[in-house]
């Protein structure tokens, strides 16, 4: 019988308590799931929420550890103290270098969902995982330590989605589009679905994505497009630059990568004002003596995204479209992609469908390494993984996905 992990999920937002929440239900190939963060008191909020709502098999343990996981000697303080052998890295992207050390340092496996982002840069040049994370892929070759990056739904299953599409459907792929709409509301005037700073700032930033070979840049919300959603319908959605973009680029061979997300008249309206008066620079101003980063005190007036959760209704709807050739050599489109009701993710979990999507994909991964089926020994971005088991077994776990046919 294999040995069960132990898991350690790092951040009690609204993906972690969803992913602590998944890990819990699947604890007899999981085992021991440790929830850590700054506030343990949190944890243990979330962790009871867990032991109300799921059959968790009393054999194993949920516990809560305070954790700063800036620190890598204290990260791996905790992943010895629980005797992880995974890590879910879901805190802010600021730390993932540090979790990382602290994965190298103890040999356990480790998983994240966004991209690492030092404190005020902006801009960084395109491939962007080049910039941090790909330095360390020979680490973590000769340590023998599968870390998977990028492991959310965008980034992550619509990466699995071009790879399936590439092994199954299109052998040649020409063009990717990463398609994103959200058409759900929580009844806020203004408010982002995960940690504002993170969202607000890679909206605000260039637009970088991939044309006719080469990379290209353009200024927010620049480009726009229509496109016909299943379940949903027709939106307007904009080009913005995505973590996916960068390593689908290098790792697909295609001609042109680009990712699109809808947005609200509504929220570009209040996103705009606060964009031009200053209000997401990244920059420290004087106000009075005391020195202010804009974006940080935006992100402190805006609501928890987790409180959005208990009033948000609609579905979601993310996938990857493909052009290419088939094996006959005939051109055609195909879309791949998943819906998600923002109302059935909150009875299940407690969580509204942006933390649902990230927190279902990153713990399939979970168990696919536990499994031994993703278990690479060496960095990988999700694209250079066999999606077969992962989209086998991510209906399990609540997520179900599909394959329509596009007008060539």
């Amino acid at each position: 019988m294999q040995e069960v992990p132990n898991v350690l999920i790092i951040g009690a937002g609204g993906v972690g308590a969803a992913a602590a929440h998944k890990a819990a239900r699947n604890n007899a190939d999981l085992g021991d799931i440790w929830l850590a963060t700054r506030h343990p008191a949190h944890c243990e909020q979330v962790l009871e929420g867990i032991r109300r709502r799921s059959n968790v098999q009393s054999n194993f343990q949920l516990r809560a550890a305070e954790l700063d996981a800036r620190d890598a000697d204290a990260v791996a303080r905790a992943i010895d103290r629980a005797r992880a052998r995974i890590v879910i890295n879901v805190a802010s992207p600021h730390v993932n270098l540090a979790v990382m050390e602290a994965c190298l340092k103890t040999g356990a496996r480790y998983i994240d969902t966004a991209i690492y982002e030092r404190e005020g840069e902006v801009n960084m040049p395109p491939p962007w995982y080049a910039n941090y994370e790909w330095r360390w892929r020979e680490r973590f070759a000769a340590a023998g330590v599968t870390a998977i990056l990028g492991m959310g739904f965008d980034p992550g299953v619509v990466n699995a989605f071009y790879a399936w599409g590439q092994k199954h459907v299109l052998p040649q792929v020409d063009a990717i589009d990463i398609m994103d709409v959200n058409g759900g509301s929580h009844g806020r005037y203004f408010a982002t679905n995960f940690d504002a700073e993170t969202n607000l700032r890679e909206i605000a930033e260039d637009v970088v994505y991939f044309d006719e070979g080469e990379w290209r840049r353009a200024p927010c919300h620049s480009r726009q497009c229509r496109f016909d959603f299943p379940e949903l319908g027709e939106y307007t959605l904009y080009s913005m630059g995505h973590d996916e973009v960068h390593s689908l680029v290098v790792n697909s061979g295609a001609k042109h990568v680009e990712f699109w997300m809808a947005f609200g008249e509504q929220y570009l309206k209040v996103f705009d004002v606060l964009h031009n008066l200053g209000l997401l620079s990244v920059n420290p101003v004087n106000v009075e003596g005391q020195w202010v980063v804009p974006l940080k005190m935006v992100k402190a007036l805006l609501p928890d995204p987790a409180s959005l959760a208990a009033d948000y209704q609609g579905r979601v709807c993310i996938g990857t479209l493909l052009t290419g050739q088939d094996g006959s050599g005939r051109q055609r489109r195909v879309f791949l992609y998943s819906t998600c009701d923002h109302e059935q993710c909150f009875s299940e979990v407690g969580a509204q469908a942006i933390s649902y999507t990230t927190a279902v994909p990153v713990v399939t991964a979970a168990l696919l390494l536990a499994r031994g089926d993703w278990d690479v020994g060496r960095m990988v971005n999700v694209e250079e993984l066999d999606p077969d088991p992962f989209l086998a077994l991510m209906p399990e776990l609540g997520i179900d996905w599909h394959v329509r046919e596009e007008a060539a």
